[in-house]
């Protein structure tokens, strides 16, 4: 999957970060495929969520070069084989190794450590470098309490992305394993004024408390599985990764009661 269907946009992204920004809508609705950040009229950016369709409206990349975000559509496949069959058939190389995707995580957070944090940190208040230098600016205890219940164990716990003056920094990344999911990498991205999220309505197959979601349950030919599952709410983007496909039978309902408590 060449192409993210959430991206974010923010001033200081983690290289294990999405790319991302955000207003907030009314998810009952449909979207407006009129909205379309992405284009010149449309360029003022909002705080939350945008729901929209990228087959529908060009993105502009630059001042003069418009595209279609249709031209690709293989992650808005993989979304809707996901919705029908309960998984996408893939190639292997093509199945993400858990081990790998941590390992790509902790390399980020070292980068993130020692090169753009200092600086961040540097430009903030006496206040916040001494009290909120290691702390998430959104809301954990849902999260805590859902791990808490269900018996995981937190492996690691980093945060990074952009700092929010008065509140900490907007990204929380967590890898957590239990009996029952194995290893489970959790990543929350808080809204600031300036943050927004970018939601494909094509590639939309998932609800998470009736907040729009994009689940790939990806497997090869030798069963190898990973899913991944993105979704937002009004203050915060979400994102699951876990080498299981929550699809099973006996996964299904402990997957949704997982999510549905953060």
């Amino acid at each position: 999957m060449d192409k993210e269907p959430i991206m974010k946009k923010c001033n200081v992204i983690s290289s294990a970060t999405m790319t991302a920004a955000f207003s907030v809508v009314a998810f009952a609705n449909e979207p407006d495929l009129n909205s379309n950040p992405f284009l010149a009229e449309q360029s003022t950016q909002q705080q939350g969520a945008q729901v929209f369709s990228f087959k529908e409206t060009p993105i502009v990349l630059h001042e003069h070069d418009k595209v279609n975000a249709a031209q690709d559509t293989d992650y808005v496949r993989l979304a809707l084989e996901t919705k029908t069959n309960g998984f996408a058939l893939v190639d292997s190389s093509q199945i993400k190794d858990i081990d790998k995707v941590i390992a790509e995580h902790k390399y980020g957070h070292e980068l993130f450590l020692h090169s753009l944090k200092p600086e961040i940190m540097a430009a903030q208040s006496t206040a916040d470098q001494t009290n909120l230098s290691q702390q998430f600016a959104g809301d954990t205890v849902a999260l805590d309490n859902t791990l808490l219940q269900q018996e995981f164990t937190v492996m690691s716990k980093t945060v990074g992305g952009n700092f929010i003056a008065g509140s900490g920094w907007d990204q929380l990344t967590q890898v957590v394993r239990n009996d029952t999911f194995g290893i489970v990498i959790i990543e929350i991205f808080s809204f600031s004024q300036n943050s927004t999220v970018y939601i494909d309505s094509d590639a939309v197959n998932y609800h998470v408390n009736s907040n729009p979601g994009i689940l790939y349950v990806l497997k090869d030919n030798s069963d190898n599985v990973y899913t991944s599952l993105s979704w937002a709410d009004e203050k915060q983007s979400y994102f699951i990764g876990l080498e299981k496909n929550i699809n099973d039978i006996g996964l299904v309902g402990k997957f949704k009661t997982l999510i549905t408590s953060m």
